[in-house]
């Protein structure tokens, strides 16, 4: 089991969605700084001959805020996810093309009070925007307990549980070694590389690749998503 410290496990998150994600270091958002950032956007349509001809488009979106605490409390659980699904709903654009935006929150604590652990599982949020017609945002949320060397989620939220799983508590021998020669970050993303070519999917609440496609293992990747992968992946 790795022991890696917050920052170093808020780094390979980072390293494990850059490739997916547009992300951003020391995020200010809603009067407070976020260690990390990061955003997804997917449009899938479906069309007849021509693109003019289309029979329907779907955009979904994913924002992912990055927190760390040195404990953290029921009080300070929730205020952040009031933050997250309140300030954080300016960011969803209910356009009609909108399926749905994901406003995400992973929290990286030393230890997390046995109230708050119980109180993610239970943690619930909708919103639907024109009684679903222009779709509608959902919480995911995700804590590691560095002390438990666990992770809990909500029920939306386990996709990104299984990627804060596999950055928080992972073998760290190479990142040890890492880290003296070339800093935390190059360890970080040095990790990060060498779980994925492992068979880890580290980046699990981002598009999956097609079975069988070597780099990444496909768990069960979102159907909207599938056709967005297919493109992406082809770059590797």
């Amino acid at each position: 089991m790795g022991l890696a410290g917050r920052g170093e496990v808020i780094e390979r998150l980072l390293a494990a969605h850059e490739a997916w994600f547009d992300i951003d270091r020391d995020h200010r958002f809603a009067g407070r700084t976020f260690p990390g950032y990061a955003e997804f956007h997917s449009c899938a349509s479906q069309y007849v001959l021509v693109k003019r001809a289309k029979l329907w488009e779907a955009a979904s979106h994913e924002h992912l805020f990055f927190w760390d605490t040195p404990r953290l409390t029921a009080a300070e659980l929730d205020d952040l996810v009031g933050c997250i699904t309140g300030e954080g709903l300016s960011l969803v654009q209910p356009a009609p093309d909108h399926m749905t935006t994901y406003l995400s929150l992973a929290i990286v604590a030393d230890a997390v009070d046995d109230l708050a652990w119980e109180r993610v599982r239970r943690t619930r949020f909708r919103k639907n925007f024109s009684l679903g017609w222009r779709g509608w945002a959902d919480l995911r949320l995700a804590v590691a307990d560095l002390s438990r060397g666990r992770v809990t989620t909500n029920s939306q939220g386990k996709p990104l549980g299984k990627t804060l799983q596999a950055n928080a508590f992972i073998d760290d021998g190479a990142a040890v070694c890492a880290a003296g020669c070339g800093g935390a970050r190059d360890a970080a993303r040095n990790t990060a590389r060498g779980a994925v070519r492992d068979g880890h999917r580290l980046d699990a609440s981002a598009p999956a690749f097609p079975e069988g496609r070597e780099g990444r293992a496909c768990d069960g990747a979102r159907p909207l998503f599938e056709a967005q992968g297919e493109k992406r992946g082809s770059k590797l």
